[in-house]
């Protein structure tokens, strides 16, 4: 997990800004995974998210409940338009995750666009969300921003 961590959930900034932003989730008192929101492209205000849960934690909607959190720092706070996201096709549990998360459409398939744990090429099902998908779905005023 810190391998993970330090791989793709430490800030990073293109030109002086921001683009990657991650965080940890938690049921209760526990540590349950990361999570992250990637600004892909500032000029096009385009993002993805990802997300890596522990395995014990799995199954016990940490990443659905986290997405809503997620969809406010995108659209709400840094103005982005869309935010994709995607599992490979064989993580059955991540693709039952994403279609439980409320307002990510299906888009399609992008084939062999990565390395699995094989070492084999897999496609990856494609999802995302548009900031007026999101607008009706999420109130805002139910998110406490912290300083």
């Amino acid at each position: 997990m810190v391998a993970e961590l330090l791989r793709h959930y430490v800030p990073t900034y293109d030109r002086g800004r921001r683009t990657n932003f991650g965080f940890y989730s938690r049921l209760g008192s526990e540590l349950a995974g990361l999570t992250v929101l990637t600004v892909d492209s500032w000029d096009e205000s385009s993002g993805s998210t990802g997300a890596d849960v522990l395995e014990h934690m799995r199954g016990r909607g940490v990443t659905p409940g986290s997405k809503p959190h997620l969809f406010f720092l995108a659209f709400e706070l840094l103005g982005l338009n869309r935010v994709a996201t995607g599992c490979r096709v064989s993580n059955l549990a991540s693709k039952r995750s994403l279609e439980k998360t409320r307002g990510l459409q299906f888009e399609g398939i992008m084939r062999e666009s990565g390395v699995n744990d094989e070492g084999q090429f897999e496609d990856e099902y494609l999802y995302a969300i548009l900031r007026r998908d999101w607008a009706p779905l999420y109130d805002k005023n139910r998110v406490q921003v912290v300083y």
